[in-house]
């Protein structure tokens, strides 16, 4: 057996367990890290009448929803786990064979799928602690009430992670955690999201220890969960009641009459916005800038600033509303604050974005966005700025959007947002690759990640730049909607073992100078450029006053 294999007990409260915990444990076994050696039940805890109300009224909730807007909770759907286990033993808590469990060879870890409080015994048994899931915040243990109060509360953000329980420790300690974006519409939507996200919490955790070891890993916990950042502990109480089940109807009513007004009276449309900068971390600063507004059958998005020969370009996305997919296009910037008219320099027959151009040795390179394809490509320039042609697929088989490219220490580093599954949402964790060339097509994936896991600040929002020594990364902030506004993170650790940034500045519009995002910052000589969603306001002045009203 290899060192890096881990042997774990299993601990459920039935048969069937969620179609989410199913994948998990299934992507979990065939990645080898895992031998599971025991599989434990225990009884189910019965609830109160209350609480028993409380659940109908909740998966009624949520069956209406799921008819409403075509989202049904698939990843709670019950899975027989018995197809997974083929002659690991079976037993239940305080039986023979469990003692024998546990009197048996030593486990590494157990994992708890049950919901319920962590058996002592167990802990004791396991030299790295039960590991188990929690949800929300106020957290529980169930993901029967995964974004309930978020959404009642009309929070941006739900919070889910994984905890570890250890004899001698007071409360459990929190070893990753993350957040999902809450949909302002569907409350099934976020659950849909949050829910297939957790189920690649613990096989990557475990991967990371498995790599780097219990010390470095126990210090990367310690720099990843800050204590002011730490999910707040109460685990009572969290079944919705009368009054929270009020508040998310209201929301409905609410969210629907917002999107008809939005619908009737309102347009919006990504434009290009300049400005000069002084200060390079304030660049994102939607003030004292020059609007580029497209025309209304298109928009402009994703600019990247590049100087060449004297002369500053801007390569960005371009997107055809009749069309349907986006392409890139380029502007040559004029000393006067203008621009030459729009290029188009790369079109395929699927979507392109991101147009992230570097150099090599001389050579101009660009990588753009190409998840629709399921491939990070590379174009090498054969005239610049207008024909580019297809050098190599970095990248295949995975999902990877807007990938930005950092030379750092001798190594290149590739940052992009990244999903595993189809219903989770492609902007909330950032993966992190190095190689030792940037054509490379063996990229090594960091043992961190993701070593960005927040809706609000992991998707790559433009090319990482240097400024008196230091590295900053912009992200988007993603939390709540799409799109909602820029960060600048200050990037404190990059090395091959730990990954650490902190936000230093952050701007979110929200209908500032008629605009509602922003997700994109480039940085020229002088210059700044980035996108926003610009507001065309049918109802002028009136409309204005609705926004400052509610």
């Amino acid at each position: 057996m290899s060192v890096n294999t881990f042997r774990a007990a299993l601990v459920v409260d039935g048969e069937y367990i969620s179609a989410w915990q199913y994948w998990m444990l299934e992507r979990l076994l065939a990645s080898r890290s895992v031998v599971l050696v025991g599989v434990i039940f225990r009884k189910s805890v019965t609830g109160s009448c209350l609480r028993k109300v409380n659940t109908f009224v909740l998966n009624s909730l949520q069956y209406i929803d799921g008819k409403l807007f075509k989202c049904p909770v698939t990843a709670r759907v019950p899975s027989s786990l018995l197809p997974l286990l083929g002659d690991v033993d079976l037993c239940e808590v305080g039986s023979k064979r469990y003692q024998t469990l546990l009197a048996g060879e030593p486990l590494d870890l157990a994992i708890d799928l049950s919901g319920q409080e962590p058996l002592p015994e167990l802990m004791a048994a396991s030299k790295h602690g039960v590991w188990r899931y929690f949800y929300g915040n106020p957290a529980c243990l169930s993901d029967r009430y995964a974004n309930i109060h978020e959404y009642a509360d009309r929070r941006d953000e739900i919070i889910s992670g994984v905890e570890r329980c250890m004899v001698g420790q007071k409360i459990p300690e929190c070893i990753f955690y993350a957040t999902t974006s809450t949909d302002t519409v569907s409350i099934n939507r976020g659950v849909e999201r949050t829910l297939w996200k957790m189920a690649d919490f613990i096989p990557q955790r475990l991967h990371e220890l498995a790599q780097i070891g219990a010390a470095d890993f126990s210090r990367n916990v310690r720099e990843r969960i800050q204590p002011s950042s730490h999910p707040v502990r109460r685990y009572a109480s969290v079944s919705p009641g009368l009054f929270i089940t009020l508040r998310i109807l209201w929301r409905y009513s609410n969210n629907f009459l917002r999107r008809l007004y939005n619908a009737l009276f309102r347009n919006e449309q990504w434009i290009l916005l300049t400005k000069t900068t002084e200060n390079i971390t304030d660049a994102g600063m939607p003030e004292h800038f020059h609007k580029w507004i497209p025309p209304r059958d298109r928009f402009w998005a994703d600019p990247f600033v590049v100087e060449h020969s004297g002369e500053q370009y801007i390569f960005f996305e371009e997107m055809l509303y009749a069309r349907g997919i986006g392409h890139l296009a380029c502007v040559r910037l004029n000393a006067d604050g203008s621009h030459s008219e729009p290029i188009t320099i790369l079109e395929r027959p699927y979507h392109l974005s991101y147009p992230f151009v570097f150099q090599h040795q001389g050579q101009y390179y660009l990588i753009p966005e190409t998840a629709e394809n399921h491939t990070v490509e590379v174009y090498r320039c054969e005239e610049f700025p207008h024909r580019w042609v297809f050098e190599k697929n970095l990248m295949e088989g995975v999902e990877a959007y807007d990938a930005t490219l950092l030379e750092h220490d001798g190594r290149w580093w590739m940052f992009a947002s990244m999903r595993q599954h189809q219903n989770c949402s492609p902007s909330e964790a950032l993966y992190l690759f190095h190689a030792d060339n940037p054509l490379s097509t063996e990229w090594q994936a960091h043992p961190q990640n993701p070593v960005v896991a927040s809706a609000a600040r992991a998707r790559p929002a433009g090319r990482i730049f240097r400024d008196a020594g230091n590295l900053y990364r912009p992200s988007q902030n993603c939390a709540g909607v799409y799109g909602r506004g820029l960060n600048v993170n200050l990037i404190r650790q990059l090395d091959l073992q730990t990954y650490r940034e902190d936000v230093v500045s952050s701007y979110l519009p929200d209908g500032e100078h008629d605009m509602n995002g922003m997700h994109t910052l480039g940085i020229g000589v002088g210059i700044s450029v980035t996108d926003a969603v610009h507001v065309h306001r049918r109802l002028g002045m009136f409309d204005r006053w609705m926004a400052r009203l509610t």
